[in-house]
């Protein structure tokens, strides 16, 4: 169903002894030069120092002015999601968005079913789809994009996606910002 690209192989380590496969847990810079694209992946308890790496007073470069895309992952798997959902074409944010709707529409039309996640990927065909992730297991897909055009249009206040120095996109960034909406 998925291509190559949508796994993180490069965090997995075969021991050349015992042969049990660990997962590496290290910080990795991911950075696309050509669309001006930096995907940091750290721990949690690094996020703030490396937010700071990006906006604050001794900032690496300054981004703002090259409109660098910048985000901020903890687990390697939104790693792998932001490539891919850039790669896309899309916006990061609005996904975010999607996700809620996808798990909305899955509970509404299945109520016991159970999943952990839902991840963006581009299947073989080329088709949009957020994977269902229960137990560590594909479960299934959702192909998201009449979902995406439908959020894409109701997040006009939303700042260009290169301007917003929320950098740190997920789950809980979706649920605050439409929180923040409510209460206005």
């Amino acid at each position: 169903m998925l291509s190559s690209a949508s796994d993180s192989r490069c965090f997995l380590y075969t021991c050349p002894s015992c042969g049990e496969t660990f997962r590496l847990n290290y910080s990795t810079l991911y950075h696309q030069m050509e669309d001006l694209i930096m995907i940091y992946l750290v721990s949690e308890s690094e996020v703030a120092e490396t937010y700071d790496l990006f906006y604050g007073e001794h900032a690496m470069a300054d981004f703002r002015t090259e409109k660098y895309l910048n985000r901020i992952v903890t687990p390697a798997n939104q790693l792998v999601e932001k490539i891919q959902i850039f790669d896309a074409g899309k916006d990061d944010r609005i996904m975010e968005l999607v996700k809620l709707l996808a798990a909305d529409s899955i509970l509404k039309n299945d109520p016991d079913k159970e999943f952990d996640e839902l991840c963006f990927a581009v299947d073989n065909d080329g088709t949009n789809i957020l994977v269902i992730i229960n137990k560590g297991e594909i479960t299934g897909a959702v192909d998201i994009d009449n979902m995406y055009e439908f959020a894409s249009s109701h997040c006009d206040d939303f700042k260009d996606l290169r301007d917003d120095e929320d950098i740190v996109i997920n789950q809980e960034w979706i649920l605050n910002k439409l929180s923040e909406n409510e209460n206005e």
